[in-house]
């Protein structure tokens, strides 16, 4: 892998969905580069210091936020420009239709959502939406807005054409912390807060099609949900290390899958990463020594997986002396699910196990290979074409996973990154790495 070199930035900066341009910003400046030669195609100064940047789905605009003003720019006009400014109360965050001609507004406080036509600086409004749960469909026909109102939960869905309510019904959760649109776009899957361990889908027209509910005396509910590309398998991570798979098809658990406490090398691809540095015998030779960083291939018949114990501190006071009594819990659970490309793999991190990442073949229903690092994973991505897994820890490498084995890649020195972002570009043929105040991008030999 090849890297540009290092530049600055102060937000997190984001592909174009093209895959062509780079956006960040540094300060009050937002800056556009190509992504292949790294040539500054464009450079605006904003009003104050730049917070966040959205592309557009045609990466045509550019939208920037800076305090409660929202800055918009045109990659094919030069000279265009646009400026909201809310007044009402302060951004919270902006989102772009599919037709890049609107501009969803969420304000602080989830009071309203202002949906602006950019060409025409006409506003609609949608009240009480529950934070930043909503969503466009894949195809950009609907968006779903979940709503809180007199302590009931309502899902609202918008045709995007018109902007008006298609259909609005009432939700059975006592307080619904996510969704996710089905890949067929027909579908909502809804789920319930923490506490709760049920799983609703419904249809467009508000049909409950289903209800999945995990029937074990757990003490906490589901804590992520995904669902995979090609619509067959919904995945839910709870708090206990239960990894669980619904068969959308028959509506039936396909698959009920735990975390180990142990696993053998001799089934399971299990690699260490180690860190060793290299002395010297003068300090010289020390700074300048490369540590030995790499994989171990660990082929043991029992490997534990060091689940970690979370202390939780009571405090007792009295007027001479305070008695702390701790008590240690394992606890947390699965925080971290994502598909690969072709649904063929899941990867799992388990806060509780918060230095290893799992992949799990779905065929099998069995865990593929353990990758346990030296500091814990900041981001995981896979490629978007093949079956790649990018893991970053806050180093200045990445570490990349396939079938034939797991490799850390370094950063050379003139584009040190402390990585904890990752994101592919939409064609797969870079990937973007970022820190705190700067980033670089790689390209694939």
């Amino acid at each position: 892998m090849n890297f540009s070199k290092r530049f600055k930035n102060s937000v997190t900066p984001v592909f174009s969905e093209c895959g062509k341009m780079v956006a960040n910003a540094n300060g009050s400046k937002v800056l556009v580069r190509d992504v292949n030669s790294l040539q500054l195609l464009q450079m605006w100064v904003c009003y104050d210091t730049v917070r966040d940047i959205v592309w557009s789905p045609d990466s045509n605009y550019l939208a920037s936020v800076s305090g409660n003003k929202i800055q918009l720019w045109s990659m094919s006009d030069s000279a265009w420009r646009s400026c909201i400014s809310e007044t009402d109360g302060g951004v919270d965050s902006v989102t772009w239709s599919p037709d890049s001609r609107h501009l969803l507004v969420l304000h602080q406080y989830s009071v309203f959502i202002t949906i602006w036509a950019v060409e025409f600086a006409t506003q609609m409004f949608i009240k009480n939406p529950k934070g930043t749960l909503y969503r466009f469909s894949g195809d950009g026909k609907y968006l779903a807005v979940i709503e809180r109102t007199e302590c009931n939960d309502y899902v609202a869905v918008l045709s995007t054409r018109t902007w008006k309510l298609t259909s609005h019904f009432k939700l059975p959760t006592i307080d619904a912390a996510g969704f996710e649109w089905s890949p067929s776009n027909l579908e909502l899957c809804i789920w319930d807060h923490m506490f709760e361990h049920r799983l609703y889908i419904y249809s467009l027209d508000g049909s409950l099609l289903f209800t999945h509910e995990i029937k074990k005396p757990i003490s906490m509910g589901l804590q992520c949900v995904a669902w995979s590309p090609c619509g067959q398998y919904i995945a839910l991570g709870t708090h206990t290390h239960y990894l669980y798979l619904i068969n959308r098809t028959n509506r039936k658990v396909a698959g009920e899958m735990l975390i180990p406490e142990s696993v053998s090398g001799k089934e399971v691809q299990y690699y260490r990463e180690e860190h060793n540095v290299v002395t010297g015998n003068t300090v010289v030779e020390r700074l300048q020594a490369q540590p030995e960083h790499k994989f171990q291939v660990v082929t043991d018949d029992s490997i534990e997986m060091k689940f970690s114990e979370i202390v939780v501190k009571k405090k007792t006071s009295t007027k001479t002396n305070d008695n702390v009594k701790e008590k240690r819990v394992k606890r947390y659970g699965i925080t971290g699910i994502k598909w690969s490309h072709d649904s063929s793999h899941l990867a799992v991190l388990d806060a509780s196990i918060p230095n290893t990442i799992s992949v799990w073949n779905i065929a099998d229903k069995d865990i593929t290979a353990v990758l346990e690092f030296v500091h814990n994973p900041k981001t995981f991505a896979w490629h978007p074409q093949l079956l790649r897994l990018i893991i970053a820890s806050g180093d200045n490498n990445v570490s990349m996973w396939e079938y034939d084995g797991c490799w850390i890649i370094e950063l050379p020195s003139e584009c040190s990154v402390n990585v904890n972002h990752t994101t592919w570009s939409n064609d797969g043929n870079a990937l973007l790495l970022s820190a705190k105040d700067n980033f670089c991008i790689g390209f694939l030999e």
